[in-house]
């Protein structure tokens, strides 16, 4: 088995820090990654994508995971030993929840700390618990698959939303060459995030 390289390393530190609250690495990783993209002639990049402007075009890209409205209902449906608590569910010692972001948030049950925050997937979610319930350690070759899958998830759903609002800043001046360029990244965007979707999917469902 090759040794993972320095930048390898340096990634998955970033992946971590993301999914524990700390983006500002990831962020400049995959903006450094975007820039080398477009110095390449090879994806479009837009800049300054806001969370406002992130929460007006997740309507678009629900299909993206099947949101539920009910976490509380699909996780306890899913999970084993799970329990139903006000805004969520316990599962062993964890409780999965659903912030007022209406993404995932994993704690720890006895001291209430937060352990994942911000999770976009339902099914990242489950898994991440179902190996923290197993005792498999944050950089276990199990937790590490999920973890990178997702962050992969991660940035080709937001390229899809940068995609789509350069389209609709396009459409509104009129501008339709650029507008067919944006439409065609965004699908390409929205096809790579679906082919990410469905590497958690097939591991959620080997999990269940």
């Amino acid at each position: 088995m090759t040794a993972p390289s320095r930048k390898d390393v340096d990634a998955m530190a970033n992946i971590l820090a993301a999914l524990n609250g700390d983006k500002s690495k990831l962020t400049e990783q995959v903006s450094a990654e975007k820039k080398a993209r477009e110095d390449a002639g090879v994806i479009d990049t837009t800049p300054g994508v806001k969370s406002e402007d992130i929460k007006a075009m997740g309507g678009i890209l629900k299909n993206f995971y099947g949101v539920s409205d009910n976490v509380s209902k699909k996780v306890a449906r899913t999970m084993n030993e799970s329990k139903k608590t006000d805004r969520g569910v316990e599962v062993g010692s964890f409780i999965v929840e659903k912030n007022k972001d209406d993404l995932y948030d994993i704690r720890y049950h006895h001291t209430s700390d937060t352990l994942f925050e911000d999770i976009r997937l339902y099914e990242t979610a489950y898994l991440l618990v179902k190996y923290l319930n197993e005792g498999k350690k944050i950089n276990s070759p199990e937790m590490t698959k999920v973890i990178s899958s997702n962050a992969l998830f991660e940035t080709y759903y937001y390229d899809a939303i940068g995609h789509k609002q350069t389209y609709n800043k396009a459409k509104k001046r009129g501008y339709f060459d650029k507008m067919d360029i944006a439409e065609a990244r965004f699908d390409k965007a929205k096809t790579d995030a679906n082919m990410a979707r469905k590497q958690i999917k097939s591991l959620y469902e080997s999990k269940r």
